[in-house]
């Protein structure tokens, strides 16, 4: 059974204009007063403030990036905007949240909390060497559940997941809308030459089918040390070279070639021009495939296994994978998932 990995960020875009900036105030939606220290972001990178006393923000929209405005607030609703440039943020009203209780559940769940988390935090932060160095800050706010007929694992979270990154240097703060485990289960039975622990007539288990996850996150530096900056910039650098960025960056471009990627059809190394379209526009590029799998080694030889559910996906032309999932990972880059994860604005540079 294959194991695909689906990790799907809230990303837009839109008609490209010059850098502008945003400005505008956040106020109660219910007694109209101002709302002070609400997050106003550039979903997926590091760019973005925190509201004034008076509720008031004010930053450059980043021209190398075009994704979600999020204004998010503990105890209001988050609200985005997929085209910020457009949208009157003259005055944006918070809705409080209304107080949200746990579900009944029909089926119990047999599984532990601890063996719960052990999942969740091996599928949201990934099982790269970087994940060893990250921690989610408030781990006991994220609710999961295991429901044994269907063999799904879900987590929620009222809050945003805080992800303390002390080998790329940054403090993620993740919005999660949707997390899924899909498990298959098996079923064994005794029987002529099957023995089971302690004479069990039926062993049930569990296996592990598909991971997916979806939210929108805000990127901070952990630190402004000079050491530690060149430190962390370096390992980004590092990371950028094999990341999942660069090479929706590199397929949008149309050169996965010329990036160092090798494309593999039927066991054999193929030319990606006979086997990828790409046909960019001015903001955006669609890409089609001849077929619906390849495995892909990047320029380090770390392999990743590409599956495609539909003829052609759409990747802006900063790295931004706006197909959702038409298109799955499984192998190196499915490891990285949040652990392994850059910013949309993040750029190459030298120490």
């Amino acid at each position: 059974m294959r194991l695909f990995f689906l990790v799907i960020s809230i990303f837009f875009f839109h008609h490209y204009c010059n850098a502008q900036v945003l400005k505008g105030k956040v106020v109660d939606s219910l007694t109209q007063e101002a709302v002070s220290g609400v997050s106003v972001y550039i979903d997926g990178t590091s760019k973005g403030v925190i509201t004034d006393l008076d509720g008031n923000f004010k930053f450059n929209y980043p021209d190398n990036v075009k994704s979600a405005l999020v204004i998010r607030m503990m105890g209001y609703k988050t609200i985005r905007f997929s085209n910020p440039l457009e949208a009157d943020l003259s005055r944006v009203a918070l809705a409080q949240k209304a107080d949200e209780l746990d579900p009944v559940m029909i089926n119990p769940d047999p599984w532990s909390r601890k063996k719960k988390e052990q999942y969740f935090k091996k599928y949201f932060l990934g099982t790269s060497t970087i994940a060893a160095d990250c921690k989610i800050l408030n781990l006991d706010d994220v609710k999961m559940r295991f429901n044994p007929v269907t063999g799904l694992m879900t987590a929620r979270c009222n809050k945003p997941i805080m992800v303390r990154n002390k080998h790329l240097g940054y403090l993620i703060s993740y919005d999660l809308i949707d997390f899924e485990l899909q498990f298959e289960k098996r079923v064994l039975r005794a029987g002529p030459g099957i023995v089971l622990p302690n004479d069990v007539p039926i062993l049930e288990s569990f296996h592990l089918k598909e991971a997916y996850y979806l939210g929108s996150s805000f990127f901070q530096e952990l630190s402004d040390k000079p050491s530690r900056r060149r430190k962390y910039l370096s390992r980004r650098n590092d990371l950028y070279k094999v990341s999942e960025l660069r090479f929706f960056r590199a397929l949008a471009s149309d050169q996965l070639q010329d990036k160092g990627y090798v494309l593999f059809y039927d066991k054999f190394a193929v030319s990606v021009e006979n086997h990828i379209r790409v046909k960019q526009f001015e903001t955006y590029s669609v890409v089609g495939f001849r077929h619906d799998k390849y495995p892909i080694m990047d320029s380090k030889n770390n392999r990743t296994d590409i599956y495609l559910t539909g003829e052609q996906i759409i990747v802006d032309q900063h790295g931004n994978n706006l197909s959702g999932k038409a298109i799955k990972f499984n192998g190196f880059m499915a490891e990285l998932r949040v652990g392994g994860m850059l910013p949309l604005d993040f750029k190459l540079q030298e120490d």
